[in-house]
């Protein structure tokens, strides 16, 4: 069964001349982790990712359709940001975003970012793992860990990095919470949710980035039977 990835932000997948379905797979990137303004102010995790999968028996052969993966989320200091969908042909299979975590400001901790299915496209759709909160007003949240074929992503605990379900094609755990200040740790791809900054000066600390999206199309072999994982 040919396989053809995608991360770009948006390509055009051309099918086959003889094909009339496909199997579809996303992930969402992950979301940002709380930016946080100064001083002593640590933010919560970004969470992970969705991961969607979808059987499109409306194909055409030979015919180009879109499909357009999330792109790395930035973290910032001055905005709470969510992660970057994952769509093929706009709506036929969607892979949200994870949640960005929301800023916090001097003296205060924050909370995580929750994952959720709410927004997901197709057959099958995961949520990603949650952020978690500021441990202390020296320790910021660690981001959730991607979905995957294999389920719901990893929660992040204690400000760990959440880790990511079975099947992801990259990492896709989350950042790690600091314990030093400075901007939050990046979440990894392919979806994982940034950690939250830490504040420790007087200077603002963005949150951390959510990891890049990701997609991978097959189709059957023209005139043979095919079966995902089949060798």
């Amino acid at each position: 069964m040919p396989i053809s990835i995608y991360t770009a932000a948006s390509s055009t997948h051309t099918t086959q001349a003889a094909s009339v379905w496909a199997i579809v797979e996303l992930w969402g990137s992950g979301g940002t982790g709380a930016g946080a303004t100064p001083t002593g102010a640590t933010g919560g995790g970004g969470a992970g990712g969705q991961y969607a999968l979808k059987l499109d028996a409306t194909i055409a052969g030979a015919t180009g359709y879109t499909i357009a993966i999330g792109q790395t989320a930035t973290g910032l200091s001055t905005a709470t940001v969510n992660g970057n969908d994952s769509t093929w042909r706009t709506n036929v299979c969607v892979a949200k975003g994870g949640t960005g975590a929301t800023l916090v400001s001097a003296g205060t901790t924050g909370t995580g970012a929750s994952g959720s299915t709410t927004g997901g496209v197709g057959d099958i759709v995961n949520a990603g793992g949650n952020g978690s909160a500021s441990v202390s007003a020296s320790s910021s949240g660690g981001g959730g860990g991607a979905a995957g074929p294999g389920g719901t992503g990893g929660n992040s605990t204690s400000g760990s990095a959440g880790a990511a379900a079975a099947g992801n094609p990259g990492t896709g755990t989350g950042g790690a919470g600091r314990t030093t200040g400075g901007v939050g740790n990046a979440g990894a791809t392919y979806g994982g949710g940034g950690a939250g900054a830490y504040a420790s000066t007087t200077t603002d600390r963005a949150g951390g980035n959510g990891g890049a999206g990701y997609g991978r199309v097959y189709e059957p072999v023209p005139g043979g039977l095919s079966c995902l994982g089949c060798s």
